[in-house]
C-alpha cells in the first residue's frame, strides 16, 4: 500500500477503545509471552499450511504433486517439527480438559511462549491444519480408498454422518477462512521493519494500540482453533443416533458467531496494518533514495542494512561454508548485487559468469575487494513453491553470497529495484562502491566480457577498457577459454571456423589436416553458429576433440560476442566514437551471419590484423596453399592469405613505385602500397645528361 502526501504523514487511524473484557484478555495473553521470541520463516510455512486448509475445503480442485512435494522441503526446514507436534498434542489434550475455554486457550499459548507473535499463530494453525486436513481427507476418500476406509472405521466416521453435518462443516470452513485472514494481518505486521518508526514520539500511542490488537487477534485465533478442534473430536466421538438437526445447528451457530467476531477484529486490524505498511514503505523508500544519492554516507552498511537486513541480522548465505553471514562482511568492499528471477540466468551465462569471476586469472589479486550477492526477485508478490525449489538449489550451488530469505525483502525495496534500477525480466548487476553509492546500474556485460579485469566494475572502468581494445582475435576469444587466450597472446596462428553445413566443415577439416601435415602451424577451432542443431553439436565435438573448445565454450563464444555488442551499443548511444562504431559493425557482422553461410577467420596471435573469408573462397585458398606458402615467411600468415586472395581475384593493380638504384636492390622485397601484393622488379635506365 502506498500513501500519498508529504513525508511527515503518519498512519491516520483513530485510537481504539478497548472494553474491560478485551483489556483483561490482552493482559492474560501477555503473561504467556516471553520478551525475546524465536524467529520462524512464517511466510513460507504459512503458505504450506494455507495449501492444506484450501484443499481440505476444496477437495475437487486439481493439485500439483510437484508443488506438494516441495512443502516438506521448504515449510519445515527452519523450525523443529517437535514444536508443531507439541502443539498438536496440546490441542488434543486441552480438548478433553474440563477447564473453561479461556483457561485452556491460555495453556496452549504458554506452549509457544518463547515464539514471536507471528510464529505463534502460524505454528498453531499448522498443527490444527494437520488434524483438520486428516479429518477431511478421510471423509472425502474413504469410500474408494482401503486405507482411508480402515481409518474411518477406527475413527468412527461414515458417510451418513457427514451428510447431516454439512451446516456445521460450512460454518467451520467460514471460521477457518477468518482465522487465516486474521493470521495474515498478524504475520504482515510482525514482518514490518517497525524500527524505522519506533523513535517517533507521536507514533508510540498508535503503535501500542496496534500491538494490543495483535495480542487480541492472537488470542482469538488460538481460541477459535481450540473450538474447531473440539468440535472435530466431538464429531468423531458422536454416535449416529446423536446426530440431529438441533445439535448440528447449535454447533454451526457457535462457529458462525465466532467467525463474525474474528471478522470484526480483522477489519480493524487490517486497516491499521495497511496504514503502517504504507507509512513505513514511504519512509524506507525515501531513506533508500537519500543514501543512494550519497547524502551523509560514510560506508555501505546503512544502505545494505535497509536493502537486505531489515528482518534478519544474518541475511546472507555463504555457499562455500553454508554459514549465515551478516552485512558486516561487506563493509569497505565493492558489492555487486546480482538481481534476477529466482531461476537466475541461462546456464551458459551462469557458467561464464563463474569463469570470469572466481576462475579468472586476476581473481586472486582482487578477491578480497569485492563480493557478489545474489538478490532473487519474484515475478509476483507471492513466491511460488517452484521458485523456492529453484532458489534453494542454486543458493547452495553457486560460489557467491545470496540472501537467505529473499521473499522477506520489503516491498519498498522491491519497488525501488524495479523503478530506480529498471529491473524487469533480464538479470542485472548493480555495483555499489565501498561507500554505498551506485557506480554501475548494470555491470553484467563488462563482467562477462572482461571478468575480474574489470574491477572495480564501474561505468568509468568499462569506458577505460574499451579505449584499450581493438577488434582482433584476442577480443573475440579472451575469457572464453583461458588456455586459448594464452595461445592467442603468445602469437600462434589461429583459425576460427563457422557455419552450419556439416559436409563443408568435414571438407574443411580434411584440407586443414593435410596442410598441417605439410608443416602449416595453425590451431583451428570450430564454433558453428548461434543456434547450433544437435547434429551439428556432435560434429563440432568431434572436430574440436584435439583442443579445449568444448560445446559450452562454443556457447561462451557467441554469448561473448552478444555482450560485446550490448556493451558498445550503450556507449554509442551516449558517445560518438568512430572506434566504437567500427567494433560494433564488425561484431554485428558475425552475429548477423546467416546460418546457411560458411566462413573462416584467420589471425596471427595478438596482432590487430586478421582476415575473414567466405566458405567457397576459403576452400580455394587452401587448395592453393603450395603456391602462397613461401610468402608466409615474407609477409606473415595473415598478409600471405590476403595476398593470395587478392591474386585470385579479378581485380588488377597497375601501381608503380620508383626506387633509386642501389647495389643489391634487385634482391629486396617491395610491397605495393595500394594492393599490398608483392611487386615485381623492373630495371629502368634513365639518361643522365649532366654527365
Amino acid at each position: 500500500m502506498e500513501l500519498s502526501g508529504n513525508d511527515s504523514l503518519t498512519p491516520q487511524l483513530s485510537s481504539i477503545d478497548l472494553s474491560i473484557e478485551q483489556e483483561f484478555i490482552i493482559n492474560e495473553t501477555l503473561l504467556t509471552h516471553e520478551s525475546e521470541g524465536r524467529h520462524v520463516d512464517c511466510k513460507i510455512l504459512f503458505q504450506a499450511m494455507e495449501n492444506v486448509m484450501f484443499y481440505a475445503s476444496n477437495s475437487n480442485n486439481a493439485v500439483d504433486m510437484h508443488t506438494l512435494a516441495g512443502i516438506e522441503n521448504y515449510a519445515l526446514k527452519e523450525i523443529l517439527e517437535h514444536s508443531i507436534y507439541k502443539i498438536s498434542c496440546g490441542i488434543l489434550w486441552e480438548c478433553h480438559n474440563t477447564a473453561d475455554l479461556h483457561r485452556r486457550t491460555l495453556l496452549i499459548l504458554e506452549l509457544l511462549g518463547n515464539y514471536r507473535w507471528d510464529a505463534k499463530v502460524v505454528i498453531l494453525l499448522t498443527a490444527f491444519a494437520i488434524s483438520y486436513g486428516e479429518f477431511r481427507l478421510i471423509l472425502e476418500v474413504y469410500a474408494h480408498n482401503s486405507l482411508a476406509a480402515s481409518l474411518a472405521v477406527l475413527k468412527n466416521l461414515c458417510r451418513r454422518k457427514s451428510e447431516g453435518l454439512k451446516p456445521q462443516f460450512k460454518a467451520m470452513e467460514l471460521l477457518i477462512e477468518e482465522m487465516m485472514e486474521l493470521a495474515k494481518c498478524v504475520v504482515r505486521f510482525e514482518g514490518l521493519p517497525l524500527q524505522l518508526v519506533l523513535h517517533e514520539d507521536h507514533d508510540h500511542t498508535m503503535m501500542k494500540a496496534t500491538k494490543s490488537q495483535i495480542y487480541l487477534a492472537t488470542y482469538w485465533i488460538f481460541r477459535s482453533s481450540l473450538t474447531s478442534a473440539s468440535q472435530i473430536i466431538d464429531l468423531i466421538a458422536m454416535e449416529q443416533e446423536q446426530v440431529n438437526s438441533n445439535r448440528t445447528a447449535n454447533a454451526a451457530w457457535g462457529l458462525s458467531s465466532l467467525a463474525l467476531k474474528l471478522t470484526t477484529i480483522c477489519s480493524g486490524l487490517r486497516m491499521q496494518v495497511d496504514a503502517y505498511q504504507g507509512y513505513i514503505e514511504q519512509k524506507l523508500y525515501k531513506k533508500l533514495m537519500n543514501l543512494l544519492k550519497g547524502h551523509i554516507v560514510t560506508d555501505n552498511q546503512e544502505l545494505l542494512h535497509l536493502l537486505l537486513s531489515l528482518n534478519d541480522e544474518l541475511p546472507l548465505n555463504d555457499s562455500s561454508s553454508q554459514a549465515k553471514v551478516g552485512i558486516a562482511k561487506l563493509k569497505n568492499k565493492i558489492v555487486m548485487l546480482m538481481v534476477s528471477k529466482p531461476d537466475l540466468l541461462p546456464t551458459d551465462q551462469t557458467l561464464l559468469l563463474i569463469q570470469q569471476t572466481h576462475e579468472h586469472p586476476h581473481q586472486k589479486n582482487i578477491e578480497q575487494g569485492y563480493e557478489i550477492v545474489w538478490v532473487p526477485v519474484s515475478s509476483s508478490e507471492r513466491w511460488t513453491l517452484d521458485e523456492h525449489i529453484s532458489f534453494d538449489y542454486l543458493t547452495n550451488s553457486l560460489p557467491w553470497l545470496s540472501i537467505r530469505h529473499p521473499w522477506l525483502l520489503n516491498s519498498a525495496v522491491v519497488r525501488m529495484i524495479r523503478q530506480e534500477w529498471k529491473f524487469e525480466d533480464q538479470p542485472i548487476m548493480v555495483v555499489l562502491d565501498s561507500q554505498g553509492s551506485v557506480s554501475s546500474y548494470n555491470a553484467m556485460d563488462q563482467v562477462l566480457i572482461w571478468g575480474a579485469k574489470a574491477f572495480p566494475f564501474s561505468d568509468s572502468r568499462e569506458k577505460e577498457l574499451w579505449k584499450e581494445e581493438h577488434w582482433n582475435l584476442n577480443l573475440m576469444l579472451d575469457g572464453v577459454d583461458h588456455f586459448l587466450t594464452k595461445t592467442v597472446q603468445g602469437g600462434q596462428n589461429i583459425c576460427i571456423c563457422g557455419g552450419s553445413n556439416v559436409d563443408w566443415i568435414n571438407e574443411f577439416e580434411l584440407r586443414i589436416t593435410k596442410l598441417q601435415n605439410l608443416g602449416l602451424q595453425l590451431q583451428v577451432i570450430y564454433v558453428g553458429n548461434r543456434n547450433t542443431s544437435e547434429n551439428m553439436q556432435k560434429t563440432l565435438a568431434r572436430v574440436n576433440k584435439d583442443n579445449s573448445f568444448t560445446p559450452i565454450k562454443i556457447q561462451f563464444f557467441w554469448l561473448r560476442l552478444e555482450k560485446i555488442k550490448d556493451s558498445i551499443l550503450r556507449l554509442v548511444q551516449s558517445h560518438t566514437s568512430t572506434k566504437y562504431e567500427t567494433i560494433l559493425t564488425r561484431v554485428s557482422e558475425f552475429l548477423d551471419i546467416s546460418e546457411h553461410n560458411n566462413w573462416a577467420v584467420f589471425g596471427g596471435g595478438g596482432s590487430k590484423d586478421f582476415v575473414k573469408l567466405n566458405g567457397s573462397i576459403v576452400m580455394e585458398l587452401l587448395d592453393r596453399f603450395p603456391v602462397w606458402a613461401q610468402k608466409v615467411a615474407i609477409f606473415g600468415f595473415v598478409e600471405a592469405i590476403r595476398n593470395a586472395f587478392d591474386e585470385a581475384s579479378t581485380v588488377t593493380c597497375d601501381h608503380t613505385t620508383m626506387v633509386p638504384y642501389d647495389v643489391g636492390m634487385v634482391q629486396q622485397i617491395v610491397i605495393c602500397e595500394k594492393c599490398k601484393r608483392l611487386m615485381s622488379p623492373y630495371v629502368v635506365y634513365q639518361c643522365d645528361g649532366s654527365q
